[in-house]
C-alpha cells in the first residue's frame, strides 16, 4: 500500500463531512484512511462510523481515552500499514489529486519526505488565498531544504504540508510530541533534518481552514502555552548542539530564537484576557534569561538585537513587536 492519511477526530462534527468527502476520492488500491477517535462528546464518532461503514479503505480507530493530537497521530502511526504516511486535521480539506501525485513521486525518489504547499479558505465565505509560495526543489537532503525554506522565508512546520516516509520514521523514533503545544515544529524539523532524501513541490495538498476564534477559543483559557513555547525551544536546541556546522544548523539556530521572541509575542497578538495575558506575561519575565538567551545565540543579527531589547525591557519589546506573529507551528487550537 502507498499511503496512510491518519485523520484524528475530536469535536469536528461541522467540518468533518466536508474532510471525509475529500479524503474518499484516494484510490482505495493504493490508500487508506485511518480515523483516530479521539473521544470527543459531539456526533463526530457517528459521521466516522457512517463513513468507514461505506468504503472500504477506512478504518476507525477508537482511542480508551482523550490523548490530544499528537496522542491520536502517533495511535494512527502505529496503525499505519502505508509505504508513506500523511497527518490529515480533520477540519481541513486534502487535494486527492495532488496530494497522491506527491506520494507517488515520493515512492519513484525514495524520498524520505515530501513538502508540498497548501491554500488558506476562510471557513464562512469559502475564499482562497495563497499560503507560502515554496518553489519546487530537486532532490536533496532535508536539512538542506530546511536550511533553503528558512532562509527564502517560507518554512512553515505544519506536519500537513508533508509525506513521510513511514519506515524512515520507525528508524529515527520519529513520533508526535505528546502532551505539548505547538508539536509540529517538534515533528516537521527532526524530520527534515534526519531526511537523506527530500524535495519540495509546488503542488497545493490541502486547503487550510480558517475560523474565527480558534486560537482565541485554545489559548484564552489559560497561559499554558508559554510553557510549550519554552519547552519547544529547549527540544530543537538540543537537537542544534547535535548537528554539524552548517547552513542547517545556523538556521536551526535562528528559528529556535524566533520561536523564544514570540514567547511575548503573542501575548497581545492571541488577544488573551487581561488575566491570562498577565500569567503569560509572569511566565516570560520568570523565563527572560533563557528565552532572550536563545535569541542573543542565534546567530542573526535582527533577532539578536530584538533578544537583548527583550532581556533589557520587555514592556518596550511588547510595545514595539507585540502583536507580530511568529508563532510556533502546529495546530492545537483544534484538539486539546
Amino acid at each position: 500500500m502507498l499511503l496512510s492519511v491518519v485523520i484524528p477526530i475530536y469535536q469536528v462534527e461541522a467540518y468533518l463531512d466536508a474532510c471525509l468527502s475529500r479524503a474518499a476520492q484516494l484510490p482505495q488500491e493504493e490508500c487508506e484512511l485511518l480515523l483516530v477517535d479521539d473521544c470527543g462528546t459531539d456526533g463526530s464518532a457517528a459521521i466516522a462510523q457512517r463513513f468507514v461503514q461505506a468504503h472500504d479503505h477506512a478504518r476507525l480507530i477508537r482511542r480508551a481515552q482523550n490523548g490530544g493530537l499528537s496522542a491520536a497521530r502517533n495511535t494512527g502511526l502505529d496503525a499505519a500499514r502505508g509505504d508513506y504516511v500523511y497527518f490529515l486535521d480533520s477540519d481541513d480539506e486534502p487535494v486527492p489529486e495532488a496530494l497522491l501525485a506527491l506520494t507517488r513521486e515520493a515512492a519513484r525518489e525514495g524520498l524520505d519526505v515530501a513538502k508540498g504547499r497548501f491554500v488558506f479558505f476562510d471557513d464562512e465565505t469559502g475564499r482562497e488565498t495563497p499560503g507560502p509560495a515554496i518553489t519546487a526543489s530537486d532532490c536533496m537532503s532535508g536539512g538542506e531544504l530546511f536550511a533553503s525554506q528558512c532562509r527564502a522565508g517560507v518554512y512553515e512546520p505544519m506536519v500537513w504540508q508533508c509525506v513521510y516516509r513511514s519506515a524512515f520514521l520507525m528508524e529515527h523514533g520519529l513520533r508526535m510530541a505528546e502532551g505539548l503545544l505547538f508539536e509540529d515544529e517538534l515533528f516537521q524539523a527532526p524530520a527534515l533534518l534526519a531526511a537523506a532524501r527530500a524535495a519540495a513541490s509546488e503542488r497545493v495538498i490541502l486547503r487550510y481552514r480558517q475560523r474565527a476564534g480558534s486560537i482565541m477559543t485554545s489559548f484564552a483559557r489559560s497561559s499554558r502555552w508559554c510553557a510549550s513555547y519554552l519547552e519547544v525551544c529547549r527540544r530543537l536546541d538540543a537537537l542544534g548542539r547535535t548537528l554539524p556546522p552548517g547552513a542547517a544548523k545556523r538556521a536551526l539556530q535562528r528559528r529556535v530564537g524566533q520561536i523564544a521572541l514570540s514567547e511575548i509575542k503573542n501575548i497581545p497578538a492571541y488577544g488573551l484576557p487581561p488575566d491570562v495575558a498577565r500569567e503569560a506575561m509572569d511566565f516570560a519575565r520568570a523565563h527572560l534569561r533563557e528565552l532572550s538567551g536563545y535569541a542573543l545565540r542565534s546567530g542573526a543579527a535582527l533577532v539578536a538585537a530584538q533578544g537583548l531589547l527583550m532581556r533589557l525591557s520587555p514592556g518596550a519589546f511588547v510595545r514595539l513587536y507585540g502583536g507580530n506573529r511568529h508563532a510556533a507551528g502546529g495546530n492545537s487550537d483544534k484538539t486539546p
